[in-house]
């Protein structure tokens, strides 16, 4: 009796324990705590990144990662063919799009319905599309300087963009970052 109601009190503090946890963060920001534990893994776009591609870096700072067999204005890196990189004119990382199987923590990723999106986020901003244009509606998120923009039809996200929120923010109204 005494080992089950050990292994009960450790499995109770492990599920308190996974409550909150703590993202990486860069100085600027300090530590981003989540409510729900942060998902890993090679196919999570988390708001630092993917894998070992971050935010803010220099397009010379990934110089070896990218696929340069690619030719156009997608940059991708070698072995992720789902993500395309955005560059700002200073070469900084600022935003990537990216399909599935790449997802946030939450598990969105194109594919996902509008529906998911909300639950998964539900402090989003509703964003409507200018009428006659043909452009989709979007949900963008944010948290401090970087957040997600899934566009969607209505129903399904079409696409999902990662980075910093001012850039996705001039995606959305201006067309920044789409070829």
């Amino acid at each position: 009796m005494r080992g089950a109601f050990a292994l009960a009190t450790v499995m109770l503090l492990g599920g308190a324990c996974a409550q909150a946890t703590q993202a990486p963060a860069t100085p600027e920001q300090g530590p981003v705590v989540s409510a729900t534990p942060v998902v890993q893994g090679p196919d999570i776009v988390h708001l630092q990144g993917v894998r070992d591609v971050r935010f803010g870096a220099k397009r010379a700072e990934l110089e070896h990662r990218l696929d340069k067999a690619r030719t156009g204005c997608s940059t991708q890196v070698t072995g992720m063919p789902q993500g395309n990189l955005v560059f700002a004119a200073d070469d900084r990382l600022v935003m990537m799009w990216f399909d599935a199987p790449l997802r946030t923590p939450e598990g969105v990723h194109t594919g996902s319905t509008v529906q998911e999106a909300r639950t998964a986020y539900p402090k989003a901003e509703v964003l409507t599309a200018p009428a006659g244009s043909h452009r989709f509606d979007g949900l963008l998120v944010t948290e401090g300087d970087r957040g997600y923009l899934f566009l969607h039809d209505g129903t399904t996200v079409q696409k999902a963009v990662a980075g910093y929120g001012e850039y996705l923010t001039r995606l959305f109204n201006t067309g920044f970052g789409a070829c």
